[in-house]
């Protein structure tokens, strides 16, 4: 696996896979058969949207993974520092010998792009 088969990888199982969990859970979830306090309350919220606004919702839901997978990505790249101390991340598939990090945000942001 190269990084750009990486990056397609975490679109497909954290953004879309995940985008469609949720979606399932907010439209074929009853809340009184929630039984986490957070859950009935996101149901009910849910509840109230209009079409169009329950679609908003899925939209920002979506972007905030983009945005988080994103970070993480630059985390892993040495892009984006999570300490005051140095460090140097290198990502590997086993038995690979070349490094998967280094443009995994680039990588990632413009497959998101391209996709839209």
């Amino acid at each position: 696996m190269n990084n750009a088969e990486f990056v397609k990888n975490i679109y497909q199982s954290v953004v879309k896979e995940s985008l469609s969990e949720y979606e399932d859970l907010f439209v074929n979830t009853e809340t009184k058969d929630a039984t986490d306090p957070y859950w009935k309350d996101a149901l009910n919220f849910f509840a109230k949207l209009t079409d169009d606004n329950k679609k908003m919702l899925f939209k920002i839901i979506e972007q905030v993974q983009v945005d988080t997978v994103s970070h993480v990505l630059g985390v892993f790249d040495g892009v984006v520092s999570i300490s005051d101390d140095e460090y140097e991340i290198e990502m590997k598939i086993n038995g690979d010998e070349e490094l998967l990090n280094g443009d995994l945000q680039d990588l990632f942001l413009g497959y998101v792009e391209d996709k839209e």
